[in-house]
């Protein structure tokens, strides 16, 4: 009796969390580190970062095909959550974000854009960021783009 009912109390509790969860396509998650060009690392809001600190960073997933083809679904609003805070206060040096479920199965070039505190990209020539990198998504599937570094030119503070 008892297992049926953790069994029950088990299949209520799944069903609830996934009737919240849209699934429309699949998920990019990417974690990133900042480091100067002097070699070290850097937390979002360190003050020798000023006036480049970044705030935010906002990820770019372009089409390669079809209707998609060279548009920018996150600027376009069809992928929500593509901008992830740059918050340091946790701790670590290692920083994440995952979009929602939405981006469309297909090709994609997936890169990422520092954001200052009032939102403006801060310029490559500030931070170099790598190049776009060629994905596949799948539906219902989480693509992990692995660790991104970020390297601030501390020559142009």
């Amino acid at each position: 009796m008892k297992l049926l009912i953790n069994t029950l109390f088990l299949l209520v509790l799944w069903s609830s969390l996934t009737a919240c969860n849209e699934i429309d396509g699949g998920a990019v998650e990417i974690a990133w580190v900042i480091r100067g060009s002097d070699n070290q690392g850097y937390s979002c809001e360190d003050e020798k970062l000023a006036p480049f600190v970044i705030n935010k960073i906002k990820l770019i997933i372009k089409g390669t095909e079809g209707e998609y083809d060279g548009v920018d679904i996150c600027e376009s609003g069809l992928v929500k959550n593509c901008v992830f805070e740059c918050d340091s206060t946790f701790g670590g040096s290692t920083f994440r974000g995952v979009t929602s479920f939405s981006v469309p199965s297909g090709t994609y070039h997936i890169g990422i854009q520092p954001l200052d505190s009032k939102g403006n990209p801060i310029s490559k020539v500030q931070v170099e960021t790598p190049s776009l990198l060629r994905k596949t998504i799948d539906r219902e599937t989480i693509t992990f783009m692995g660790v991104w570094q970020m390297v601030i030119n501390l020559n142009n503070i």
